[in-house]
């Protein structure tokens, strides 16, 4: 049976609403706060997953100021996949305090893995 990442999504909004400090749990281990939320072990796109969130507790306007977003875990979530201005955005309307990212590595990931020095490189490299 296919996972309803609809459902998926609400469930855990749901979840963090009631309980904000999942939200912590949520930014630094998402695989297993999912799982420990939901019971579903795999068979869904994470970054799709984070996504459907953040904009169902925005649309609910929880507040997740006490959320420090310098314990991202990078290596779960496709940061490449996400819009920045929509990521902003849903920030500003959770009132997270995105200060702590860690933006070099968010950019590094979205340039890929030759980072900003392959991206010039490439660019440049031939002349």
């Amino acid at each position: 049976m296919a996972i309803d990442i609809n459902q998926l999504a609400e469930r855990i909004a749901n979840a963090v609403e009631a309980a904000p400090e999942l939200a912590q749990q949520l930014v630094e281990n998402p695989v297993a706060t999912v799982e420990r939320i939901t019971g579903v072990t795999g068979g869904y796109d994470l970054t799709e997953l984070f996504g459907l969130c953040l904009a169902r507790l925005a649309e609910a306007g929880v507040d997740l100021s006490t959320v420090d977003l310098g314990k991202l875990d990078l290596s779960a979530i496709d940061v490449s996949r996400l819009s920045p201005d929509e990521l902003l955005g849903l920030a500003a309307r959770l009132n997270v305090d995105v200060s702590k990212l860690d933006m070099a590595a968010i950019a590094s990931k979205m340039l890929g893995a030759g980072g900003l020095g392959g991206l010039l490189g490439g660019l440049f490299g031939g002349r």
